[in-house]
């Protein structure tokens, strides 16, 4: 920029101009120093104008770069949308025909099994196995409960030398003299 580089100039005369003795005043060529105002005054207006030009040229750019990430944000809404609608209907087709397999799959299985003789009579030992697992659950449960029961009076019965000694040291206690 041009004037800035007549500023500097501006500066420089300024800064080596001559002092009048006893005082901080300068002495400077008055001409010069017009001159060089003058051409800041010339060359202003064009830099002026070229920087208003680059500021408004800037806000056009950053006014359509918003305009285009908007326009690009919707339609990527509207491909998003899109997709998730057609997520859900594919999905919502998958599970009726699954529902429709799985019932057809269910009702062949059924009538193989109702029909096997096989099946009959592994259903009949499955009945007596599981009936003789209720009554060794059964058995096992009231011997269980039984050694609980041997364990608690063993216990009770620790507990109570326990408390007859801690009973005779407390009268002990109480009876020693000192």
């Amino acid at each position: 920029m041009e004037v800035l580089l007549l500023l500097d100039a501006l500066e420089d005369i300024i800064e080596k101009a001559s002092n009048l003795p006893l005082s901080s005043k300068a002495v400077v060529n008055k001409e010069e120093l017009l001159d060089i105002i003058k051409d800041i005054r010339i060359k202003l207006p064009d830099e002026l104008k070229q920087a208003q030009w680059i500021k408004e040229e800037r806000q056009k750019i950053l006014i359509e770069a918003k305009k285009e990430a908007e326009s690009i944000r919707k339609e990527c809404d509207e491909r998003l949308q899109k997709i998730k609608e057609e997520r859900q209907r594919i999905l919502a087709e998958a599970e009726k025909e699954s529902e429709i397999l799985r019932q057809e799959a269910d009702r062949r299985i059924k009538s193989m099994i109702d029909e096997s003789e096989v099946t009959k009579r592994a259903n009949e030992q499955a009945k007596d196995i599981i009936s003789a697992a209720q009554q060794d659950a059964k058995k096992i449960r009231l011997g269980a409960r039984a050694y609980a029961d041997d364990i608690l009076v063993e216990l009770s019965a620790r507990v109570e030398k326990v408390l007859a000694i801690i009973n005779s040291n407390r009268e002990e206690l109480k009876n020693y003299k000192s």
